[in-house]
């Protein structure tokens, strides 16, 4: 069961998506899950993720981390993977512990396909708008 709009379905992000879930799916039934983030206007919520992954300074990363992301090479997933351990270096994090908010804030999930991959398919304009939708949150 999908839980975006038919009309949502961007083939060409699938079409991206798919050989990176290929390798990291168990079964199909997964599929959903990992991969509704591309094709929702904004990603769910899962309080559970959100709680686990917002630890320590989550403001202060994420805010790092957006304007790094900003001035990055989007057409390559290791820029991107650059942009965010410079973010947690600056903040006395490993890149895991410093992903894990961006993932959440772009995903809705702490657990999914490779991020820098996926940060790459969604794009600039969508995942920089999701961080900021967090860093709204977190304010909140």
């Amino acid at each position: 069961y999908a839980n975006w709009a038919p009309e949502a379905f961007d083939q060409a992000a699938w079409e991206a998506i798919a050989p990176h879930a290929q390798t990291r799916l168990q079964v199909l039934s997964d599929i959903t899950q990992n991969v509704d983030f591309l094709f929702l206007d904004q990603p769910v919520e899962d309080e559970a993720s959100w709680t686990k992954a917002m630890k320590g300074d989550p403001v202060a990363l994420l805010t790092t981390a957006r304007a790094n992301l900003e001035a990055a090479d989007w057409t390559s997933p290791e820029a991107l993977k650059e942009a965010v351990l410079k973010a947690g270096e600056e903040h006395g994090l490993k890149l895991g512990k410093a992903q894990a908010p961006v993932r959440v804030a772009v995903t809705g999930r702490t657990v999914g396909l490779p991020l820098f991959e996926s940060l790459e398919i969604l794009g600039k304009e969508k995942s920089l708008s999701r961080i900021d939708a967090a860093l709204r949150k977190l304010a909140a």
